[in-house]
Formats: C-alpha cells, structure tokens, sequence
C-alpha cells in the first residue's frame, strides 16, 4: 500500500488463474479510510496474455508513486512460471513506473538483468528525497538454463539519472545453503538504510537484515532479526525506526506479525514484536509451510503502511475456507 499525494490509499496486489502461473497482472484499489476500497482495476491492461507482471506500489521519499516489480513474456497459455526441479522460474526482467499521483501510471519501463538468471522482487523501488533509485533483487536459476546463477547474494541497482542506467553492487554475500527471497531496502534515517530479508532455504537464522552508513554505498554482512518466520516487509517509522511485518507459519500463533526497532551500528533495539491477524492455518493442505511447499500456502506478502492519522495498516493475501483475495488490518498504535 501507499498513502498518495492527495490522502487517499493504494493497494496494488497481483491476480493470477493459480499459484504458480506465468500470468501475473498487476491491479490497483484506493481507499479514503484503509476500510472501505474501490473496484479494483488493471494498471496495464494491454500487458495482459503478453507478459506477466507483478510488483509493488510504494511512497517515493520525493512526494511520489512508484511501481516495481518484474515482468515476464507468456509463450503459452497455461505455463508455469516456476520449476521445482530447478527451484527457478523463467527468465524475466525488472521493470518499473514512477507515477506523479498514483492513479496514472506511465508504460513501465524494463531493466536487463546484470547478471544472468531470473529476478525476485516483491519489495519495489526505494526513491530518496533526492530522486536517487534503489531497486533490490534476489536471483533465482533460470528455468531456461543456459548459465548458473548465484543464489547466495542479493543485487542492489542504483540509479542517480531518473532510471536511464543502474549500477549494480552485491550485497550480502552468503555460503551455502542459501536462498535468498523476498527482499526489501528503505531508507530509516538520513544515515541509515536497510535491507531485510528471507533465507528460503534455512530454519533457523531465515529472518535476516542488513545495515547501511554510507548512502547506500555499502551494507553490513547479513544479521539475524531475533524471529524465525517466513516473508518480511519493512517501513520506516519515526525517528529512525522502522516496521517489520512478517509471515509466522511455524510457531503459534501462526499468522502475521509486527515489530518495531531501532537499529543501528550497537543492534536492532527491538521495542516491540507482536501477532496482528491470526491465521486458521498456515497452508490449504496442512502440508507444514516450508518453502518447497510454497504454493500449499494459505496466506503470505504482508505490507504495513503509515497512514495520516497515525494508525498503521497492515494487508495481506489469503487463500482460507474456500475464500481468496486481500485482507487487512488497522492498528493504533500505544506509546
């Protein structure tokens, strides 16, 4: 979700015909109160049997929307987008639309990987006061095959031209096993950004984050968030604070939760940690949630955003007692 220029909220979530196809596309609903949302709508319609996109929308530290995510062409009707043998998906590209109000958004436009294989990118971009562009992204093998790929690192792009050309820089070099996924940066403070994200392929330490002093130029070696749950989403939050939704599929209650930090170069500071919207289970089959069991998964990509009033709204997608779709939750928060 993000809070646009004129008050209103958006939620951008991706529609697919089953979990697993190549047919991702990308809608779009507002809402004046968290509560009550629009019809939701197509963004790029025409994409639609062309290419499968999916993305995230978020604030822009400059006053604007931006859009992020990847697309990838759609061969035949039906495909899959993901191999378990492989543990990839087809070859895709990193796109991206900066929107002035959030309502129109502009044709993508599409990033070459810089290096070979597949992108994971549920996080969008990070847009600073400055227009810098941040985009971060976890590789995955590429079901086509025609190079390994190294899963045991995170990309950071950055961009100080508008998007016209982005520098690469690996971030979190990892030994194996190792899988990284769903990863997000944000900025905390004008010192400080941070990354979190999800090893995949571990139990124990699969919750991580990673710290920048300098810009952005450089990150810390991976640090383990003191939970080991699943997905995490992060947005600053005060005076270099931040919000750590994540996915808790093991350990009841099994649901999402919230944490609130305040990390810098001493430790995380955690003030807070807590389960917001409980779960009736953690997969449609009861098959246990690992990550190999994917798309047995009853719920999954929270987000919080910092509303106007103050409260904070979390959203998710779920998939419980014969219902799919978006849920929500809005939070007062007690200091």
């Amino acid at each position: 979700c993000a809070v646009l220029p004129d008050g209103r909220i958006a939620c951008t979530f991706n529609e697919q015909t089953k979990i697993g196809s190549n047919d991702f596309a990308a809608m779009i609903a507002y809402s004046s109160d968290g509560e009550t949302w629009s019809e939701a709508k197509y963004i790029w319609p025409e994409m639609i049997g062309k290419k499968s996109v999916y993305g995230s929308i978020r604030n822009t530290l400059d006053g604007r929307v931006c859009f992020a995510g990847v697309a990838t062409p759609i061969k035949n009707a039906g495909e899959s987008y993901w191999s378990d043998e492989i543990g990839g998906m087809l070859e895709n590209k990193i796109i991206f639309s900066v929107s002035e109000d959030g309502y129109t958004f502009p044709p993508f436009t599409e990033i070459d990987l810089p290096f070979y294989g597949s992108a994971e990118l549920p996080g969008g971009m990070l847009i600073d006061k400055d227009g810098t562009m941040f985009i971060l992204y976890s590789p995955y093998r590429a079901i086509e095959m025609k190079e390994d790929t190294d899963v045991c690192r995170m990309v950071l792009l950055k961009s100080t031209d508008g998007g016209k050309s982005f520098t690469p820089s690996i971030v979190g070099e990892a030994a194996p096993p190792c899988q990284y996924g769903e990863a997000w940066v944000t900025r905390l403070s004008e010192t400080t950004h941070m990354i979190s994200t999800w090893q995949t392929a571990r139990i124990q330490g699969s919750d991580q984050y990673l710290l920048s002093f300098d810009g952005g130029e450089s990150f810390t070696a991976p640090m383990l968030l003191p939970f080991d749950g699943q997905t995490t989403a992060i947005e600053p939050y005060g005076d270099g604070e931040v919000l750590i939704v994540y996915n808790q599929r093991r350990e009841a209650p099994i649901g999402v939760w919230l944490a609130r930090a305040k990390p810098d170069a001493e430790g995380l500071h955690m003030s807070a940690n807590e389960c917001v919207w409980r779960a009736a289970t953690a997969t449609s089959n009861q098959s246990g949630g690992e990550f190999n069991e994917w798309t047995d998964f009853a719920f999954g990509e929270p987000h919080v955003c910092v509303l106007p009033s103050g409260e904070l709204l979390a959203t998710l997608w779920y998939d419980q007692n014969t219902a799919k779709g978006i849920r929500y939750v809005k939070i007062r928060v007690k200091e």
